[in-house]
């Protein structure tokens, strides 16, 4: 049996491995795991060949081997490694690793890094190879995990406070995938177990509340893409221009930020046009995955008339323009010409 485990989630893909191992293998005595950065295919062939104990089952996991068939490979953390291992990528022969598994042994490939299974080892897998994708949940769905794992840390988790702790972590990606899946950044389990157990150990023996939550929790790097968005947005250029180099030594993708400023740019024409009605109301009348999200858009642009709304938009369609002609070379200088572009708001700094 072959069993392919993808990301991105790197605990539910270790719990899928060990769901799966366990029943093959309960007592593990069988179970042979092999590091796929540095360990040939030969190796890998003779230990998910080789018979169990008494002729049973034999279990070989072997981790981060797929992303060597992939140019995902040059992503990984550990970059020296990534460029070693790519060179002996068209080595890899999957098919013969495939065939050389008996029927009653059991070999899992895990990469936790990848999103999805690089099509050479797709194509080389047998049809009746199980594909695992460690993709967390979103929305209710996700909520209701979070009130899972505060029950298995021993405690509880009211629901709004869920969903607080959700929005504070993952503030643009716990509700739904957006539909560029470039932009993702997925919950991460892992962290939000780490989380939900210290805020149960804080509340003790009460149910953690909205206020625990407040006090415990701090938001992620997606804070400062927020503060550089709006400042942005309302013409703060001192604070905009900080932020947007935080988030560039930071490593964040400028085509990202981009696409983040033109959706503000373009929600703080409705919010300004639509100021006597309720923000959360409008979000839904527009069909936003988060429709709170009109509520800080409607803060940002309180400053800011129909015309300076208006003019916003004409600057970013402008720069849109300028980029794609190539008139602007790069990413990161459209976002500095919208950050200071005069016509961008009446905040001052």
């Amino acid at each position: 049996m072959i069993a392919l485990v993808h990301g991105p989630d790197t605990a539910l893909a270790r719990s899928a491995v060990e769901k799966l191992a366990f029943e093959h293998d309960p007592a593990g005595t069988d179970t042979t795991s092999l590091d796929g950065r540095t360990v040939t295919i030969g190796n890998v062939v003779a230990a998910a060949a080789s018979v169990g104990f008494f002729g049973g089952c034999r279990v070989v996991i072997v981790t981060d081997l797929m992303a060597r068939a992939s140019k995902t490979a040059t992503e990984a953390d550990d970059r020296e490694l990534a460029k070693k291992t790519k060179s002996a990528a068209t080595g890899l022969d999957f098919a013969a690793l495939f065939r050389s598994v008996p029927p009653q042994n059991l070999l899992i490939l895990v990469d936790a890094a990848l999103t999805a299974i690089p099509a050479a080892v797709k194509r080389a897998a047998p049809a009746d190879a199980q594909i695992v994708a460690a993709q967390p949940p979103r929305g209710s769905a996700l909520v209701n995990l979070v009130i899972a794992i505060a029950k298995e840390a021993g405690g509880e988790i009211e629901s709004p406070a869920a969903r607080l702790l959700l929005e504070t972590l993952y503030p643009q990606s716990w509700s739904s995938r957006p539909t560029n899946p470039r932009y993702d950044r997925p919950p991460d389990t892992e962290r939000l177990r780490h989380e939900i157990e210290k805020l149960v150990l804080y509340a003790h023996p009460r149910p953690v509340n909205s206020e625990q939550v407040r006090e415990l929790i701090s938001g992620t790097p997606d804070d400062r893409v927020f503060r550089f968005i709006e400042a942005a947005a309302s013409r703060h250029l001192r604070v905009a221009v900080i932020e947007l180099e935080k988030l560039l030594d930071s490593g964040e993708e400028p085509a990202r930020l981009i696409v983040q400023l033109h959706q503000q740019i373009e929600l703080a024409m409705v919010a300004v046009a639509a100021t006597r009605q309720d923000p959360v109301e409008v979000g839904r009348a527009l069909g936003l995955s988060n429709p709170n999200r009109m509520l800080g858009v409607a803060q940002s642009s309180r400053q800011q008339t129909v015309a300076t709304a208006r003019a916003a938009i004409e600057d970013a369609v402008a720069t849109d323009r300028k980029l794609k002609l190539g008139r602007l070379r790069w990413p990161v200088d459209a976002l500095y010409l919208l950050a200071t572009a005069e016509t961008m708001g009446d905040g001052t700094d």
